[in-house]
């Protein structure tokens, strides 16, 4: 103990005196980037709000219809999305950690900017979905009412996956190059030199690009391929596990791709440790339990809602029971293929060389994979076996994916994928639009009565056929992968651009230099960061610790 005060007494000279030649200036320019930007995007979105934006006046406004069925069915699920975007993703986020022992360095980042992002991308998508539609055209004014506010909240889910790719390497503000941090009593004792960089808002622009080229995306498959001479048709994407999930995580994935660096990859800071699982853990538990009412949101008609069973007293609802069974079929074999194919660490290999352990990066991404899997079809699904299994095989995948395949694209191409979107919602989102093919001719179009012309629209009143419906379930996985991977590389390559100043190599996945922050933030980074061993000496008397 005395050699490590000893070290740290050591360092604290050196880190004044670098402190004290650090005051370099900075343009108004530099400093406010983020205030021009966000006060430029806010009032421009107000302007459009106020020329275009109207209540719908069926549904919210004095005189509205007194049936709140709408209300009644919509609202519910709504809640429980809401509570998705704004705390289940961002604190699956948190687990990013900054030293290899004590500090926790991205929770800021991950919850705040996750909010706020989520917010700037309701604004702008209740404008890019409104200007899209049919109202709009005849009227010129977009009606708001709870359904599009769900809609919002489904295209900031498409901006958040994407987040999560690029989580930690890109830049939440501009910094003040050279200033100094505020002083506090235990920064008197362990102070160092902050040097920002001056960046730009880049996660804003990744929102200002990605939205409507999702929407446009949404509305190309759902919409525009009802126009098609030869095969009318509009895929069927209940839990929008194609236009949200796929396009989310390519989208990432892509503008990862066309953004690496070299000293992204193995990142020191890079990681998690234990008390940043744990939060990551509450934000998937807000998740897989409001999954079932995400799937459910946009069911129509109401028997797709509530299936009525005649051999069952009542209705059940079918989304949300397919949901529910593949999420819990994902999650025991999560733990199964945890357990069995995760590499032992080396230090446990020596320990323990025949225990199985879990990871919890599989335990608390995985086990949602099912949610993902089994969206498009989530209404379609007649027998539960099959959700069951749908599940259990995405938890599989899913698991095997963060053990082999990120590890394998990470050498291969470079890939860098800082939550591992791709195995929780890549894979899975592309699985769920196969399995729609198949389901598409799994049943005869009987069986689904009433709600065949709002799933599958054009086999009730165009004649189209179950294997064209099929094709066209393909065609619109394809067309959406497509566009998010076209998208996210030209996004990827517009942030590499030399006039984006971009995130120090050292504050990669750091809130430094964009929060003010704790004094225990920099207590336990810089007692961590000098701290270079620690061994623990057991003996029946006595338990020593030392460190250097």
């Amino acid at each position: 103990m005395e050699e490590a005060t000893l070290l740290l007494s050591r360092s604290i000279v050196s880190d004044k005196t670098k402190t004290d030649s650090a005051d370099m200036g900075h343009s108004p320019a530099q400093t406010y980037q983020f205030t021009v930007l966000m006060v430029v995007i806010h009032t421009v979105f107000l302007i459009l709000f106020g020329l275009y934006v109207t209540f719908d006046e069926k549904y919210a406004m004095p005189n509205a219809t007194d049936d709140n069925t709408m209300l009644n069915t919509k609202y519910p699920n709504y809640t429980d999305t809401h509570v998705m975007i704004f705390v289940g993703f961002g604190f699956l986020m948190t687990f990013l950690k900054r030293s290899t022992t004590l500090s926790f360095r991205y929770g800021f980042s991950a919850v705040s900017i996750n909010m706020l992002l989520a917010c700037v991308t309701i604004e702008w998508g209740i404008l890019c979905r409104g200007f899209l539609t049919e109202h709009f055209a005849e009227t010129g004014k977009i009606t708001l009412n709870v359904e599009q506010l769900l809609e919002a909240d489904f295209a900031a889910a498409v901006i958040l996956i994407s987040m999560g790719v690029m989580l930690g390497k890109l830049s939440p503000i501009q910094g003040d190059s050279g200033t100094k941090r505020r002083v506090s009593a235990i920064d008197s004792i362990l102070i160092s030199e902050i040097q920002t960089c001056n960046n730009y808002f880049q996660y804003v622009i990744m929102v200002l690009i990605e939205t409507p080229a999702a929407i446009a995306a949404e509305h190309l498959v759902e919409e525009v391929f009802k126009s098609f001479l030869i095969f009318p048709s509009q895929i069927n994407d209940v839990g929008d596990s194609i236009v949200v999930h796929v396009f989310g995580a390519y989208f990432g994935i892509a503008c990862s791709l066309a953004f690496a660096k070299k000293k992204q990859r193995g990142h020191e800071y890079d990681g998690s440790i234990y008390h940043t699982d744990i939060f990551a853990m509450i934000g998937a538990l807000f998740l897989w339990v409001s999954w079932p009412s995400f799937n459910a949101a946009t069911a129509e008609p109401a028997e797709a809602h509530h299936r009525t069973i005649d051999t069952w007293n009542g209705s059940i609802s079918s989304a949300i029971i397919n949901t529910l069974l593949s999420l819990v079929g994902c999650t025991i074999t999560t733990f199964l293929t945890s357990q069995l194919f995760e590499p032992h660490s080396p230090v446990h290999i020596h320990q323990f060389p025949f225990q199985k352990r879990f990871n919890m990066v599989h335990i608390a991404n995985s086990t949602l994979a099912g949610g993902v899997a089994i969206g498009t079809c989530a209404n379609v699904v007649l027998d539960p076996i099959l959700s069951l299994a749908l599940g259990s095989f995405s938890g599989v995948i899913s698991v095997l994916g963060y053990i082999y395949l990120t590890p394998f694209l990470s050498a291969r191409l470079g890939m860098h994928d800082t939550c591992g979107v791709h195995n929780l919602h890549g894979m899975p989102g592309v699985l769920a639009g196969l399995f729609s093919a198949v389901m598409a001719v799994a049943y005869p179009k009987e069986r689904f009565g009433p709600s065949l012309s709002s799933i599958y629209p054009a086999m009730a009143n165009d004649g189209q056929t179950e294997s064209g419906q099929a094709l066209m379930q393909l065609a619109g996985l394809g067309t959406v992968l497509g566009c998010s991977l076209i998208a996210g590389a030209v996004t990827g390559v517009l942030l590499r651009a030399p006039f984006l100043n971009q995130v120090r190599d050292e504050e990669y996945f750091a809130d430094g230099d964009y929060f003010h922050t704790p004094d225990d933030y920099d207590f336990t980074t810089r007692i961590a960061e000098r701290i270079k061993h620690v061994s623990v000496l057991e003996d029946e008397h006595k338990t020593k610790m030392t460190m250097a």
